[in-house]
């Protein structure tokens, strides 16, 4: 009998053999794209998605049309009434029924009123407004107005103001008129900025300097600003003439001519004025005094006029 463990030895020994082949597994195949059908419910709504998109758009390019269309009507009428009156007739009549509104209302010019005027006519002025009686207020142009008035000789400046519910008032700042200027055989009148203000043969400006000869009328205040300091001899002169735009010739009320320097003009009527008072140089014989030069006076004498008896004495360093 053999033992138990040869037995098992035995046994080990047949396992000890080459293992059996073990069967190479299948490659796992790609796997395929699940498809999910849609169901039944799902498709109709799809169907009525796409419907309604469709709807909406149909509407909404029958909406553009509708309005190009429309647009296209409306400027052909508009055109249409236009072209044939129609609007400018219904305007006309609602800006009648307006104005008589208005009238009926009493906002129409009854009066205008014209203030600070004197060698300016009230006549001149009203004549000049365009304006009459009975029209609306609302309708008075004012700049307009104020223009045509400024444009009268005597005046400045003008304001025209609507007086509400029914005047106009003026009021008008007139030139200041310094003296008279003889031009081209004509005496005139201007004020201290040289502009003409018109005529003085028909009014009385008799009074006023008397001047003559090219830009007199532009230097008149300058002059009389210089004469203004010797009123005394200011008081005599019956003319002054403009010589070359550039001095003063002086035509006393005794016959003497006096030129003036075109510098230093004040102070040599102040040393004229000096030696008039001392010597009566200005009552003696003589036609024509020259203070041109800076350093002596030259004295005309008239033809006929015999040799002054008494000598003439420098003053400030002058030579006669």
């Amino acid at each position: 009998m053999r033992p138990m463990s040869g037995a098992a030895d035995d046994g080990d020994d047949a396992f000890d053999g080459p293992s059996p082949r073990r069967k190479p597994k299948a490659p796992a195949s790609r796997a395929r794209p699940k498809i999910t059908r849609p169901r039944k419910g799902s498709q109709s709504a799809t169907l009525v998605e796409r419907w309604m998109a469709s709807f909406r758009n149909a509407v909404r390019w029958s909406a553009f049309w509708g309005v190009l269309i429309g647009i296209f009507f409306l400027i052909v009428t508009v055109v249409g009434l236009f072209s044939g009156g129609h609007v400018s007739a219904a305007l006309d009549s609602v800006k009648r029924g307006v104005d008589g509104l208005m009238a009926d209302a009493g906002l129409t010019v009854e009066s205008v009123s014209v203030d600070g005027h004197s060698n300016t006519k009230g006549t001149e002025v009203t004549g000049r407004l365009n304006i009459k009686r009975g029209d609306l207020m609302l309708y008075v142009d004012v700049d307009e107005a104020r223009a045509r008035i400024e444009a009268l000789p005597w005046v400045k400046s003008a304001q025209v103001r609507r007086i509400w519910p029914n005047r106009i008032f003026i009021k008008i700042d007139e030139r200041r008129p310094i003296a008279r200027w003889i031009n081209e055989g004509r005496t005139l009148v201007v004020d201290s900025d040289g502009n003409v203000i018109g005529a003085s043969a028909d009014r009385g400006f008799a009074n006023l300097p008397l001047l003559a000869g090219r830009g007199a009328a532009t230097a008149a205040a300058s002059f009389l600003a210089l004469v203004a300091t010797q009123p005394e001899l200011k008081s005599n002169i019956r003319i002054a003439v403009r010589v070359g735009e550039r001095r003063w010739d002086l035509q006393l009320a005794n016959g003497v001519e006096v030129r003036l320097p075109e510098e230093g003009a004040e102070a040599a009527l102040a040393e004229l004025v000096r030696l008039d008072r001392d010597q009566k140089i200005l009552a003696r014989d003589i036609k024509a005094i020259d203070l041109r030069l800076a350093d002596r006076f030259v004295i005309k004498l008239p033809p006929w006029s015999p040799l002054i008896a008494a000598p003439i004495k420098a003053s400030g360093g002058r030579e006669t």
